[in-house]
């Protein structure tokens, strides 16, 4: 059973509508596919291999760094650990289907109550690419497959991000188009102040 059956109330149709519509806009040949799973359940032993070397160093990383070591409390970093090294393991896993998407749709979600920035999480995937790349000097196979799981996935946070906030606005009754209008007037006005 889906860890995210909510008997259909409004949030589970917030997470399928973040699902739908974040992969519905990501093109067929940028999206991760049934290929790239098979990609990495083909590469998983080596991926499992490194497995401690990636929750440790991720988070060497961020706590490491101010405006990430902020959103951490100070004696949080097993618990956060042991969240990255199940997720990495389900990740290896499999399988890549509705469950796992809405629950990377939940994920993206629940960092933005925690402080984490788009920039911080994007950033952060870009690492997990770069040190598999550097510690098994793998295939393009693979590359292309994480780089997609990635995409994929950040595409879930950030879609997720804009449809929170546009079902908070319309919880308080200010539509999303007025957010819209609102948000493009100010990139109108960026856009002419750089034209000057």
């Amino acid at each position: 059973m889906s860890r995210f059956t909510m008997g259909g109330s409004e949030i589970s149709k917030l997470l399928d509508n973040i699902v739908s519509t974040s992969m519905n806009q990501i093109p067929p040949p940028a999206r991760f596919s049934d290929y790239d799973a098979q990609v990495i359940t083909k590469f998983k032993p080596i991926l499992t291999s490194i497995t401690e070397d990636v929750v440790k160093n991720f988070y060497d990383i961020l706590f490491s760094y101010e405006p990430t070591a902020a959103v951490f409390q100070p004696d949080e970093r097993p618990l956060r650990e042991k969240t990255l090294r199940d997720w990495w393991i389900r990740t290896l896993n499999g399988p890549f289907n509705e469950d796992y998407w809405l629950w990377q749709a939940y994920v993206g979600v629940i960092h933005y109550r925690r402080n984490v920035t788009p920039p911080m999480f994007m950033g952060m995937w870009a690492w997990i690419i770069d040190n598999v790349i550097r510690k098994t000097q793998t295939s393009p196979e693979l590359v292309s497959a994480l780089v997609k799981l990635g995409a994929t996935q950040s595409s879930l946070m950030v879609g997720g991000y804009y449809d929170i906030v546009e079902y908070a606005l319309n919880r308080v009754d200010i539509g999303s188009d007025l957010l819209r209008n609102l948000v493009i007037s100010i990139i109108e006005e960026l856009a002419t102040s750089i034209k000057k």
